[in-house]
């Protein structure tokens, strides 16, 4: 044993002398006192005992102890799954629990149900208070014991959301709308070029076009600020109405605020005008519907940009720019983010540089190769194979993979170099539907995609499909032994459900190869943790547009499961940012949490982060 957390106590012979629905029991001392001494030390109690609830809870409270074990299972159910339910209620390894009964058969039930839990019988507990296993810490004030009990009036009381939208309804979300000031114009200029999920026209414009477009007669131009239960979003969207012509010429989000409905709101507000709408985009835009979750309100004090003193810890995320709706939530901690994100390049194309083959490829392959590879591919450029991810100048990585699951790889004829791109919609060297491709593209306006560059590829790259799982698991092990072993990294999978995405047939499959390859190297490989989508998203109806892309209610999920590995990990060292109001806000991630269907096991996870 190395470190306890829980004691699970069996009643009847254990935590008392004789059987409680047969005849009298007598209580000893002797445990009563190591019960409190446990909680004294921070290390909570629990009881796992076949007898009946009230007659059991009546007697406990004889002796003013009930009020001192959390999540009490007393009933007739077999133990083994009832130890099993209470870990996963106390968010708990197995590992960290000693279950203590005078049956040994009940404890090989609880050793078998939960692989890695400590088992002994009574005469074990005089030795309980001289292990190092319970040396604990002083908490005479018993926080951690009241946090418990906060975690188990919750689970009591949970009220579940039926719908997304009761998830949304519950909010209070608003926007205000901002006359474009000179102060803004990077920030437009950043929406314009940057984004591509919620850009439904597509058009880029410089910063001197920006100057000229904005001071044009007949159009009403605004920036757009949202706001909810949260915080402050900040600037994430623009819009240019043309009243006469009833046209909207720009109409764009950041993906920080995808599926919240504010482009449909904005879109029923201005009258749905005509709007042509460049391929792809996140989200469907309709001609009927009036989202009634957002309000409008008065434009108050501009976001703050001046960037927040006293950080503590760094984080370092590396993904798909759709996670990053999930990263807003971490400003109500004292951390500093560095991001490495997907964008848009001037020709439309988003260019992702996250896959393990960039990652490994930008330190192992020859520098003037790489770049002749950058200025020939149309979705790579210079930045492709740039990251500062082995700098190592943060305390913590957090590495979304869901590239690996998804694009596919071409293997330079001549150099050897596999690059990633697509996934499961086109393939850049099946020439039998060359023009089916070349269409695709162009309708979204790209125009880079074409015959000549399909053919002169074809000269030069073959196709290898998607990564395996042994190169995956290679790609893996070299980025973690490039990265000091004592910088952690948190891992981001893929979900399990069925995709929406009619092209994507073969995605589910494959990501339940993928998420058994990452399982793998994370059990064998040191300081790697996981935040689990398989038990966030757990429906097709938390996915939106694919497989990678989820409701809203699920990236407030997703980081509050970060938040928390975060906190366990750096416990010490993360501050609160006292001016961000914590509590109240995280009191208000809580039922949007939930908002997802009763029998989602991620509901019943604890909230780490409240404190009293």
């Amino acid at each position: 044993m190395d470190k306890i957390k829980l004691v699970i106590w069996d009643l009847d012979e254990t935590f008392w002398k004789g059987t409680l629905s047969e005849d009298k029991v007598y209580f000893i001392e002797e445990n009563i006192k190591l019960v409190r001494e446990l909680t004294d030390r921070g290390i909570i109690n629990s009881i796992v005992s076949k007898n009946d609830f009230e007659a059991a809870k009546s007697k406990l409270i004889e002796a003013n102890i009930f009020d001192l074990f959390i999540f009490p299972f007393i009933c007739w159910d077999p133990k083994g799954p009832a130890i099993n339910t209470l870990i996963e209620k106390c968010q708990l390894r197995a590992e960290n629990v000693l279950f203590l009964d005078d049956n040994h058969l009940n404890l090989e039930e609880a050793k078998f149900y939960n692989e890695g839990i400590h088992i002994k019988g009574p005469d074990f507990i005089p030795e309980i208070l001289t292990h190092q296993a319970f040396k604990g810490k002083d908490d005479k004030e018993h926080s951690r014991l009241n946090q418990y009990k906060l975690l188990v009036k919750r689970d009591s009381e949970v009220k579940y959301f039926s719908s997304n939208e009761e998830f949304l309804k519950s909010s209070n979300i608003r926007i205000e709308y901002l006359d474009i000031q000179p102060a803004h114009i990077e920030r437009l200029h950043e929406l314009l070029e940057r984004t591509n999920q919620l850009n439904f026209t597509k058009k880029r414009l410089s910063l001197e076009e920006i100057n000229q477009f904005i001071v044009k007669v007949g159009y009403e131009n605004k920036l757009i600020r949202v706001i909810d239960n949260y915080g402050d979003y900040g600037i994430v969207g623009f819009y240019s109405f043309s009243k006469q012509e009833n046209k909207l010429e720009h109409f764009t989000f950041s993906c920080r605020i995808l599926n919240i409905g504010v482009d449909q709101f904005l879109y029923a507000k201005l009258g749905f005008p005509a709007l042509k709408i460049v391929p792809e985009v996140a989200v469907e835009l309709n001609t009927y519907s009036n989202p009634d979750w957002i309000y409008e309100q008065n434009a108050s004090q501009e976001p703050d940009p001046t960037p927040k003193k006293d950080m503590n810890v760094k984080v370092f995320f590396k993904g798909g720019c759709d996670l990053e709706q999930m990263l807003f939530y971490l400003d109500v901690y004292n951390i500093k983010l560095f991001k490495e994100l997907n964008y848009v390049s001037p020709n439309n194309l988003d260019l992702h540089r996250e896959h393990t083959q960039i990652l490994v490829d930008s330190q192992v392959r020859n520098k003037e190769d790489l770049a002749s590879l950058t200025s020939f591919l149309p979705f790579m450029d210079e930045n492709t194979y740039s990251t500062k991810i082995f700098d190592c100048d943060y305390d913590i990585l957090v590495y979304s993979v869901l590239m690996d699951y998804t694009q596919e790889l071409y293997e330079n004829k001549i150099t050897g170099i596999k690059v990633p791109f697509g996934g499961y919609y086109t393939c850049l060297t099946d020439l039998e539907h060359k023009s089916e491709v070349i269409n695709n593209y162009k309708i979204q306006n790209i125009d880079c995609i074409n015959e000549t560059f399909i053919d002169d590829f074809n000269t030069k790259f073959v196709f290898r499909d998607q990564i395996s799982g042994d190169e995956f698991y290679k790609n893996l092990s070299y980025i973690r032994n490039k990265i000091p072993a004592n910088i952690p990294i948190i891992f981001i999978n893929g979900s399990e459900v069925e995709s929406p995405a009619k092209e994507e047939i073969l995605s589910t499959k494959r990501h339940i190869y993928m998420n058994a390859v990452l399982d793998k190297f994370i059990t064998n490989s040191l300081n790697c943790f996981l935040v689990d989508i398989r038990k966030i998203v757990t429906d097709k109806t938390m996915v939106t547009n694919n497989i990678r892309h989820y409701q809203r209610f699920c990236y407030s999920q997703i980081s509050e499961e970060l938040l928390a590995r975060i906190e366990k990990i750096f416990r010490s060292k993360i501050k609160i940012n006292k001016g961000k109001n914590l509590i109240s806000k995280l009191k208000k991630i809580g039922p949007g949490i939930r908002s997802t269907m009763a029998k989602s096991k991620f509901l019943k996870k604890s909230y780490h982060f409240f404190r009293k």
